[in-house]
């Protein structure tokens, strides 16, 4: 490489020329035009001035919530963001939303007689749409009702001049409901193939256990022999089945079995027994007598859990359990425990306490003057410890006891009090000035939420 050349600077720094006026002027209003034509071009593409952009609030329903009016709403987790449903004079009672959330099945009444209305879930911002009516009857009213899995059909029980009636009808009005079977009382699962496992007459020589298809064909290949229970039982993959049965001894015996009854695990009881799956496992929990003597209409007793595998039975939670529900996870089990002396005569079937799901009453009640409700204690149990995670005194409503409780194993499979995350339950409680609200309880004992209205409230799936 060579050295570059030098740089003359004998001529010394060069003199500053500042613009011409005329330079000035123009500069500047070429800058006004670009403003001006920005301001222009904004207001053209519609967005006008532009201001900070503020997102909206949305809320999705989680409630399905049913008030002393038997006004139907939906609402979010904490009761805000309420949507109505239904027609001004129409009223509704226990609303079941379909397995995809998206729809709520609610038995009504109107001028015209009773109904069974479907609706599409909606928001705050969308216009009311008219319910799909599936079923509308003056006679034959209709009182209890249950999704199929799929959200195709709904049965329901209607009452009828003999007894009581089970209908299937497709979901989206398509077609009408048809009775399948009859009996009183009845109870039934839906499985997974879209047959149904029904328990009807009770434990009467008439009584029947067993799969029945949707147009009400028997499937069972032989009978089997029905003891003192309710809804029967289906595992969640649908392999297992359980019921009570009859012992030679006089006793029952709770049973889990194959679908096709093979390979059998029973356990003893001494009397009335209410039983439900876990929605994850092949455990069954139950509730029954332990000891001769110490039952009554209701099945109380102690809550155990039969392994649908081994035969293995445990008790999760000792004393008086009247009722029971199991979280979406199956982690936690949540049971309504009687005390001592407190309200036994409720589990001993006080006649005046309690509602007959014969004859079920589907419009709302008149608020009576006083509401004591019924006193229990709410314990949530961790199922695989046995501990207890957290547990409270609560006072239950008079309808939530007179209707809910007494069948709770059966609307246990269609509407669930229990939030979809396993974090809460909803229930309605009476306070010491004696009005009733839904109230959702954390299950770790963190706290509780009252809603702003609700007599009944269930959870979106």
């Amino acid at each position: 490489m060579t050295d570059p050349e030098r740089f003359d600077d004998s001529i010394g720094p060069l003199e500053p020329n500042p613009p011409s006026r005329a330079r000035r002027a123009a500069t500047i209003a070429i800058l006004i035009a670009l403003i001006v034509s920005m301001i222009f071009l904004a207001f053209v593409s519609g967005r006008g001035i532009v201001q900070p952009t503020i997102p909206s609030k949305t809320f999705t329903p989680e409630l399905a919530v049913i008030d002393g009016a038997g006004r139907l709403t939906t609402t979010d987790a904490l009761g805000d963001a309420a949507v109505g449903y239904g027609a001004s004079g129409t009223t509704f009672s226990f609303p079941a939303w379909s397995p995809d959330g998206t729809r709520i099945a609610a038995i009504g009444r109107d001028a015209a007689g009773a109904i069974v209305a479907v609706f599409n879930v909606r928001s705050e911002d969308d216009p009311p749409v008219d319910p799909v009516i599936v079923y509308r009857s003056a006679d034959r009213p209709p009182f209890y009702l249950y999704w199929s899995p799929d959200g195709t059909h709904l049965a329901f029980l209607t009452t009828e001049p003999d007894g009581l009636a089970l209908r299937i009808v497709p979901a989206d009005g398509s077609g009408p409901a048809v009775a399948i079977h009859d009996g009183s009382p009845l109870y039934w699962a839906w499985t997974e193939g879209e047959s149904l496992l029904v328990h009807s007459g009770g434990d009467t020589p008439d009584a029947f256990v067993g799969e029945i298809g949707p147009d009400g064909t028997t499937l069972e290949r032989s009978a089997i022999k029905v003891g003192g229970f309710r809804a029967p039982g289906l595992s969640s993959d649908g392999r297992l089945r359980g019921y009570a049965t009859p012992d030679d001894d006089g006793t029952a015996a709770i049973v889990v079995e194959d679908r096709d009854g093979a390979n059998r695990r029973s356990v003893g009881v001494f009397g009335q027994a209410a039983i439900d799956f876990s929605p994850v496992a092949d455990d069954l929990a139950f509730i029954a007598p332990d000891a001769r003597g110490s039952g009554g209409v209701l099945p109380v007793g102690p809550l155990r859990l039969l392994d649908g595998r081994t035969g293995l039975v445990r008790t999760v939670l000792a004393g008086t359990v009247i009722a029971f529900m199991w979280a979406p996870d199956g982690r936690t089990i949540a049971g309504l425990q009687l005390g001592s002396s407190v309200d036994d005569n409720v589990a001993l079937g006080a006649p005046a306490r309690l509602a007959s799901l014969e004859r079920a009453p589907i419009a709302p009640r008149a608020p009576a003057a006083a509401a004591p409700g019924l006193d229990v204690r709410l314990v949530f149990v961790d199922v695989t410890s046995g501990a207890i995670r957290s547990q409270r005194d609560v006072t239950l409503s008079d309808l939530f006891t007179g209707q809910y409780l007494p069948f709770f194993d059966q609307y246990a499979l269609s509407h669930r009090l229990w939030s979809s995350d396993g974090a809460s339950v909803i229930l309605p409680l009476v306070t010491a000035d004696g009005a009733t609200h839904l109230t959702i309880i954390q299950t770790d004992g963190s706290g509780s939420h009252e809603l702003p209205t609700g007599d009944l409230g269930f959870w979106r799936p």
